[in-house]
């Protein structure tokens, strides 16, 4: 059996900017350390808990429910063990390139219209604003470009100085990349981009020295999971998201 995970848990203070109310984080594997995250929320007057829980975990996930979470998505995490150099082959008038601090603005909007009301654990949950969830996934976009503590590089691919999608990845280690957030906006689908990217990104993190790359989505997202076959990846490993409403008298 393997070592359970210490329990993980953080308040997020970019939610409660974002929501207006406190938020935190937790990841565990044990129904006890479920029970743990409980009691720490309430001790910080948490509204929103957060879990992720590994879905072999199922003593965790079911003390949860048994606790009134619901379920919000399936995480599933592909990985290459041993990347190798792509060639990207960009449709006419496409250019790929590294992003820069001055492309946060325009990044945000692709994001923004690539992750209208997608099915991530944000917009599952009826309770959150949809607005406020679309803002998610364009402010993390925005952000990989100004932090290095949310991204590593950033690469886009633009035409004719319009940026057509972008990719965040990020260093785990000394050997492992893991691709983190992709977008091609509405207008510059099926166009392959997004295979595009992948292998961009793969390039990179070889150019660093790494040759293991994850990514992951949403279990419900067949469509990348196929592109990732084709390229190498298997399934790794998957996880729960759980949200957690805390109550108070």
């Amino acid at each position: 059996m393997k070592t359970p995970t210490p329990l993980s848990f953080a308040l997020s203070e970019i939610d409660r900017l974002r929501f207006g109310f406190v938020t935190a984080k937790a990841t565990f594997t044990l129904a006890e350390d479920a029970r743990r995250a409980i009691e720490l929320s309430r001790s910080h007057v948490v509204s929103l808990l957060i879990a992720r829980v590994p879905t072999q975990c199922l003593a965790a996930a079911q003390e949860l429910e048994n606790r009134g979470s619901i379920l919000t998505d399936t995480l599933v995490q592909f990985v290459n063990k041993r990347i190798t150099p792509e060639a990207v082959d960009l449709p006419a008038g496409y250019a790929l390139r590294l992003a820069t601090k001055g492309d946060a603005p325009m990044i945000e909007l692709v994001a923004a219209a690539t992750f209208r009301d997608y099915l991530g654990h944000y917009h599952a949950d009826p309770a959150l604003d949809r607005k406020k969830c679309d803002q998610v996934y364009s402010s993390w976009a925005g952000l990989s470009c100004l932090d290095k503590a949310v991204a590593d590089a950033v690469l886009i691919i633009e035409r004719e100085s319009e940026i057509a999608a972008f990719a965040t990845l990020k260093f785990v280690d000394e050997v492992e990349t893991e691709g983190v957030l992709f977008g091609v906006a509405p207008q510059h689908q099926s166009k392959g981009l997004y295979l595009c990217l992948m292998r961009a990104v793969q390039n990179l993190s070889l150019d660093a020295t790494r040759r293991r790359m994850t990514v992951s989505t949403q279990v419900t997202n067949t469509a990348v999971q196929k592109a990732w076959c084709r390229l190498g990846y298997e399934p790794w490993r998957s996880v729960y998201t759980f949200h957690t409403w805390l109550k108070y008298d």
